[in-house]
């Protein structure tokens, strides 16, 4: 049938765009915490259910807590119209800071839970200010979205050296 419109496109068209915090949040959320819980497990000695649960709550519970400040407060705000061009340039900056800081959370895998943030958010600025043309900020974008990416890949090597070796690294 030429000219309909799928589902799918009838629910993106429907969601506002100062909503996609809420996807990405989720999104994040749904792939990163089961491999946190799944590693924690790994990490850990099994000392029955009650090891299970525990670390089940912990990840559920922090995890929450997490994605609900970076993207409920932070993506939100910086998604929110009308806005300063700036805003936007400025949150992804403001992301990446908290991503390399957040290794002070290392075992919440905050790191893994902000990070996105500033990608997603960079990538969202970049889209914007292609769309009006070279504007302010696209330098606070790449910066917050370069921090963000070396936060990854910093956990990414972790991860990698906890599963290979059992043990943390650098005197974590």
């Amino acid at each position: 049938m030429r000219g309909a419109v799928s589902r799918t496109s009838l629910a993106h068209a429907a969601l506002p765009e100062e909503r996609r915090w809420r996807r990405w949040g989720l999104r994040v959320f749904i792939v990163i915490e089961p491999i946190h819980f799944g590693v924690g497990l790994l990490v850990n000695d099994w000392e029955g259910w009650g090891t299970f649960f525990g670390v089940l709550a912990f990840v559920v519970v922090s995890g929450a807590i997490l994605v609900g400040l970076v993207y409920g407060v932070l993506a939100r705000w910086a998604l929110k119209a009308p806005a300063p061009p700036t805003r936007l340039p400025r949150a992804v900056l403001a992301a990446g800071i908290l991503a390399v800081a957040s290794y002070v959370l290392f075992f919440t895998w905050a790191p893994f839970l902000v990070a996105p943030s500033a990608l997603l958010l960079g990538r969202e600025a970049l889209r914007r200010e292609r769309g009006v043309g070279r504007g302010r900020g696209r330098g606070s974008a790449i910066a917050g979205m370069t921090l963000g990416g070396a936060a990854l890949a910093f956990g990414a090597g972790m991860v990698v050296y906890v599963l290979a070796t059992g043990d943390y690294p650098f005197g974590f």
